[in-house]
């Protein structure tokens, strides 16, 4: 009797015993912490990537150009055979359409593409397309300016001088930078003009000296002394985002000055 009582005891016991436990819970704390700092670091890398971003026409951008924006040599490569099968970006949409660019990438440029619109006269009843002849402003002479309405001699010399020093125009907000000008009516000048980048002048960083590069209208002989004495401290520029390595280049500054500049 007293063996079976002994049984009936641990039968119970091996059966109910699981009650007598108390449940632990795992600590995920250290776990969330680390998710945690590595969305921070995401996001601290999409800032550092943004910071190297400038306005550019995707339809004429250099392979610096895009590496420096952050495309990558086979996506680049990807780009340039669309391009080659002939295709074009009329708007930051169609970029899209081009499988060089995911949806992260083209949402982060999306911004900063512009496209200059290529302005055709209105030809009716088959008149002469002279009638309405849209000037080129990168490339036309003061004569050929003169022929723009609004534009007289002075305006015609202010802007050829100011192109000359730019390095050519990018966009026509730059015409409201041009001492005396504060007159011109822009957007007419727009309806009879247009701007193609392809006609811009770049500076080599690497070759440039302090007296040419502080003539840009965008730097001055302070900034210039910073850029030039840096690639003798440290060696050439690998690329153009380089410059921002240089902490007194403020973003704003890479972003005007970036499409005006090369490293090779």
């Amino acid at each position: 009797m007293l063996l079976s009582f002994v049984l009936l005891v641990l039968v119970l016991f091996y059966q109910f015993a699981h009650l007598l436990k108390k449940e632990t819970k795992t600590d995920f704390s250290d776990f969330e912490k680390a998710i945690a700092e590595l969305d921070y670091n995401k996001a601290s890398n999409e800032i550092i990537k943004k910071d190297s971003l400038f306005m550019f026409n995707p339809n004429t951008l250099n392979d610096e150009g895009w590496l420096a924006l952050g495309l990558s040599k086979s996506k680049l490569k990807t780009l340039r055979n669309y391009q080659k099968s002939g295709g074009f970006f009329k708007q930051p949409v169609d970029m899209k359409k081009c499988y060089a660019f995911d949806d992260v990438f083209y949402n982060t440029l999306k911004e900063y593409a512009v496209f200059p619109k290529i302005k055709k006269p209105a030809t009716t009843n088959y008149q002469p397309k002279t009638a309405n002849q849209i000037i080129e402003l990168n490339k036309a002479d003061s004569l050929t300016l003169l022929s723009v309405k609004g534009i007289g001699p002075f305006y015609a010399k202010q802007i050829i001088k100011y192109r000359k020093e730019l390095g050519g125009f990018l966009n026509y907000n730059q015409f409201t930078e041009i001492w005396g000008l504060e007159k011109l009516d822009v957007e007419k000048l727009q309806k009879q003009t247009t701007i193609d980048t392809l006609y811009i002048r770049k500076i080599n960083i690497n070759t440039v000296s302090i007296e040419i590069l502080r003539k840009h209208p965008y730097l001055n002989y302070k900034e210039a002394k910073m850029i030039v004495n840096f690639r003798v401290q440290h060696g050439d520029f690998s690329s153009v985002k380089d410059i921002q390595k240089i902490k007194p280049i403020s973003r704003e500054l890479f972003r005007k000055i970036a499409p005006y500049i090369k490293s090779r």
